[in-house]
């Protein structure tokens, strides 16, 4: 007969060898994402934290219209890790395993442990299935921690009615708007919680204001931080008024009454994977179950109006980018944890408890099965390549069409081992085009803080840009400039003009080019021009 001590081991043991369990499940689930290559976004934001790392500023040394917080990120993952494509992708899959973590106690705490555990693999299925080598490591997603544990200090803080804990969650929100400028609206949301709270007004109120407080902060403290640098002003004008008219170029003409609801719906359940539209399903599920137990506990609604905030920020850019998404999936994977449980309550309360548990089995292997399906399909080349099958140029033959299409990892490799065969690690570069991935992959530093061709052929743009730019090339004398074919990008440029054709529209540039260098090669895509 088993004592109460060994039976009280084998229990913790038991524990134990679950919670290794599901950590190994979450790390297989994201790890192949390290074998990811940079696509264009991440070439962007390579490009500025290398800027960074030579001693400048984003914006004032690296244009580009995305919060100061995504390119510190990128800066903070090449001083850690060293300067490579592995190391954003790395802390990316650190960032969002922290993530997936806090999600567990989140979901603990909003509902039962089964059902933070399930939204943590949920969480992590959807970023992993869901998404692919373009649409993560980007600053939506990155902003998930702050966010996440900003929902903890929420529930935390309303627990032990805590101004500190208050003033922690708005600097998390303040974080997160640092990377991603449209998940402010989740400050709405302990702001909220205080001010329905049972107590006096005075601890409410107090509690709402330093929620505000802290977020102010935070956003205070990047403003001076920038200001020290000189960039406090070129970021200001690029995150807001800029960027303002740069939302208002939405390429299609469907009302957004109609493509709130399809896109959302396509997002939802329009995924190749059977896996996230049972995740979507389970997230459905759990909207129910938080509204049935919303009078059992006070915070029962936060899931699904942490999930209705995400989704205004989706909605507001109006673009309905894949990676837009990103925010959606802690409260969505939430709510799908939470349907899970709901179901399980359900078949342990059902009068032929054997059936209902045989439903309920029937439920989780499907799911399970949905993932492990997925997961060979998604990420079919990556295990290819870990195993040895092909090369590294054959690998990223899977990222873009060599010659065909707008994007070509290959591509992109194969020009940047030419400049850095032509020209020296002193010597510098310029692209025009949209493809600074090139500076990352060369060693070779940007002749000019226009990294791209976007502010310079964008009809809103100030028109001392462009002199700004012959003055830096004049100045710097770049080794070499490339010319970019074939890539047309109305929807960021507002042309259906590609970057060799819109030279005809830049004079200045197109005699520059001409009167200083020579026609050398041409590498896919790319013409190479080298100084005279």
């Amino acid at each position: 007969m088993a004592t109460p001590v060994s039976g009280g081991r084998r229990r913790k043991a038991a524990r134990a060898a679950a919670a290794l369990g599901i950590a190994i499940v979450c790390v297989v689930l994201v790890a192949p994402i390290l074998l990811y290559p940079f696509a264009r976004d991440q070439g962007v934001f390579a490009a500025v934290a290398d800027v960074v790392s030579a001693g400048g500023a984003p914006y004032r040394d690296a244009w580009d219209i995305k919060p100061p917080g995504i390119y510190y990120l990128f800066w903070l993952s090449f001083t850690l890790f060293g300067r490579s494509m592995l190391a954003p992708r790395l802390l990316d899959v650190l960032w969002t395993l922290a993530a997936a973590g806090v999600l567990i106690i989140v979901g603990r705490k909003l509902t039962s442990l089964r059902a933070g555990v399930a939204g943590a693999i949920f969480f992590l299925a959807f970023y992993a299935l869901g998404f692919d080598y373009w649409t993560t490591t980007q600053c939506d997603g990155f902003a998930s921690l702050p966010v996440a544990l900003a929902g903890l200090a929420l529930v935390r803080g309303e627990e032990r009615r805590s101004v500190w804990l208050a003033l922690l969650c708005g600097a998390l929100v303040g974080v997160a708007i640092a990377i991603k400028l449209t998940l402010g609206g989740f400050l709405l949301l302990p702001v909220i919680a205080a001010l329905t709270a049972g107590e006096p007004v005075r601890a409410r109120v107090l509690r709402a204001a330093a929620c505000v407080a802290g977020c102010a902060l935070v956003l205070g403290a990047v403003a001076l931080a920038m200001h020290a640098t000189g960039a406090l002003g070129d970021m200001l004008y690029l995150l807001f008024a800029w960027n303002a008219e740069y939302a208002a170029l939405i390429q299609s003409r469907v009302p957004l009454s109609i493509r709130i609801p399809v896109e959302t719906a396509k997002f939802l359940f329009g995924g190749q994977y059977l896996a996230l539209k049972l995740i979507s399903l389970l997230a459905l599920v759990g909207v129910g179950a938080s509204l049935r137990r919303r009078t059992e506990r006070p915070l029962a609604w936060l899931a699904p109006a942490w999930a209705a905030v995400m989704l205004a920020g989706v909605y507001a850019q109006g673009k309905f980018h894949p990676y837009h998404w990103l925010p959606l999936l802690p409260p969505l994977a939430l709510l799908a944890g939470q349907g899970l449980d709901s179901l399980h309550r359900f078949t342990a309360q059902a009068p032929r408890r054997w059936q209902a548990k045989t439903a309920m089995g029937a439920v989780v292997a499907l799911v399970a099965g949905a993932l492990g399906h997925g997961y060979l399909h998604q990420f079919a080349p990556q295990i290819t390549y870990a195993r040895g099958r092909v090369s590294f140029d054959q690998y990223a033959r899977e990222f873009g069409e060599y010659g065909r299409g707008d994007f070509s990892l290959a591509a992109d490799l194969e020009v940047a081992r030419y400049l850095r065969e032509h020209t020296s690690r002193d010597d510098c570069v310029y692209i025009w085009g949209f493809e600074p991935l090139v500076y990352f992959l060369s060693d070779r530093a940007p002749a000019s803080r226009f990294i791209t061709l976007q502010p310079l052929v964008s009809p809103w743009s100030p028109s001392e840009w462009r002199r700004e730019l012959i003055g830096d090339l004049d100045r710097r004398k770049p080794a070499a400039i490339l010319v970019l074919h074939n890539d047309v990008f109305p929807w960021v440029t507002g042309s259906v003009a590609d970057s060799a054709q819109q030279l005809a529209g830049y004079p200045e540039l197109s005699e520059f080019i001409q009167s200083r260098y020579r026609r050398a090669t041409r590498v896919e895509d790319f013409t190479v021009w080298e100084r005279r």
